[in-house]
């Protein structure tokens, strides 16, 4: 669908106006899709982000703030996320015994178990959502996303 239909506007101040609506709309298409993937197990997307960061240095743990650093969207509420995640058995927290003001994050069996699950229904989505482009067509728009944040950080 184009984005004038999806929006119902017909003009724009100028390409890039368009093409950062585009990135917007888009994205939060996908997020929906991948919403909807996850929503039979109970997971947010940022809950899912979250184990997917914790299992990938797993067996080791991160520091509350090295998660959130790692977060895809960025939130300010760090601990109250990993407070729900904690409360399903999904994480486990503990003060750190080098400095106790640092809190240590790792993923349980539980949490392994859980995205052992979600893997193939993400992947799924993953691959429906993106059909309509090819390899090089998935090169070429992850190298334009990426030149677009250039020297945003």
């Amino acid at each position: 669908m184009k984005l004038a239909d999806l929006i119902q506007q017909s003009s724009f101040a100028s390409p890039a106006h368009e093409a950062l609506l585009n990135v917007m709309a888009t994205a939060s298409w996908a997020q929906g899709e991948i919403n909807a993937a996850l929503a039979p197990h109970g997971v947010t997307h940022a809950q899912y982000n979250v184990l997917r960061i914790l299992r990938g240095n797993h067996p080791n743990c991160y520091t509350c703030s090295d998660v959130g650093s790692r977060l895809l969207d960025r939130t300010p509420d760090v601990t109250r996320l990993l407070v729900r995640l904690e409360q399903r058995g999904l994480i486990h927290r503990q003060r750190a015994e080098h400095d106790r003001r640092v809190v240590e994050v790792r993923i349980t069996d539980e949490g392994l178990a859980l995205l052992d699950k979600l893997d193939d229904p993400i992947r799924e989505t993953t691959e429906r959502v993106s059909a309509h482009l090819d390899d090089s067509e998935h090169q070429k728009l992850s190298r334009l996303l990426e030149t677009l944040r250039t020297d945003q950080e």
